[in-house]
C-alpha cells in the first residue's frame, strides 16, 4: 500500500512538471507558407518551410506572428537553418529583411571551419496551416516516401545517411517521384528528420 501511495506522488509530481514545461504555444507548420515581417503582402516575403517549429506571439485578424528560431551560416544569413552545420531549412528571406534578424550566440564548425549564429525571426503568416503535432505531418509524409520512392529502386532506410546526404540524394531523385515541389520537399524534410545524426536536430529547437 506503501508503494502504491508512492508511485501516485511520483505520477503527480511528473504530471506537474510535464505542464509546467509544456509550451502550449509551439506549432509546426503544415505546409510551406509566406512569411512576412508586418501583418501586410505590401512587401516582398520570404519563405518559411514544412514541419518548421514556430512560436505563436499574436493575432490580429487572418494573421499571426511568429517566432522562428534557428541558425544562420556567417555572410548567408538569408537562409535559417534548424542546426548548425545541418540543412534543414527553416526559413529563407529576401534580402531586404536580413537587417530584422535577431543574432545571438555564434559556434564554429570544427569540420568546415564556418562559423554560425542562432537567430530569430519574427514575422506574420497569413492565416497558416499550423500543427501542434509533428507526427501528424509525418504520417502525410511516410505514404508519399513509400509509394513515391521504391519505384526505381528498393526502399532506402532514413538513418542510413545524414540529413545533408538526404539533400542531395533527393535533389536528384525528387523530380523522379512525378511530385510538385512541396510534396517533394516534405519527403526531403521526413527523410532528414530520420536521418543517422536527426538527434542534433532535437539539441538545437
Amino acid at each position: 500500500m506503501f508503494n502504491l501511495y508512492r508511485l501516485l506522488i511520483l505520477c503527480a509530481a511528473l504530471g506537474m512538471a510535464e505542464t509546467a514545461h509544456a509550451d502550449p504555444d509551439l506549432q509546426y507548420l503544415d505546409q510551406m507558407a509566406a512569411i512576412h515581417l508586418t501583418p501586410s503582402t505590401d512587401s516582398k516575403p520570404g519563405r518559411a518551410f514544412v514541419a518548421t517549429p514556430l512560436q505563436v506571439l499574436s493575432r490580429q485578424e487572418d494573421w499571426v506572428q511568429v517566432r522562428i528560431t534557428g541558425w544562420t551560416q556567417a555572410g548567408a544569413e538569408r537562409v535559417i537553418y534548424a542546426a548548425p552545420g545541418i540543412r534543414v531549412l527553416s526559413a529563407t528571406l529576401p534580402k531586404s529583411a536580413v537587417g530584422d534578424l535577431i543574432l545571438t550566440d555564434t559556434q564554429d564548425d570544427p569540420e568546415t571551419g564556418l562559423t554560425w549564429t542562432r537567430t530569430e525571426l519574427r514575422g506574420w503568416l497569413h492565416d497558416p496551416a499550423l500543427q501542434s503535432d509533428l507526427n501528424q505531418i509525418w504520417a502525410r509524409a511516410e505514404p508519399l516516401f513509400a509509394k513515391r520512392c521504391t519505384a526505381c529502386h528498393q526502399r532506402r532506410i532514413p538513418d542510413h545517411y545524414t540529413a545533408n546526404q538526404w539533400t542531395s540524394h533527393l535533389k536528384v531523385m525528387g523530380p523522379r517521384t512525378g511530385l510538385p515541389k512541396e510534396g517533394q520537399f516534405l519527403i526531403r524534410t521526413y527523410m532528414q528528420h530520420h536521418a543517422k545524426d536527426s538527434a542534433r536536430l532535437t539539441q538545437n529547437p
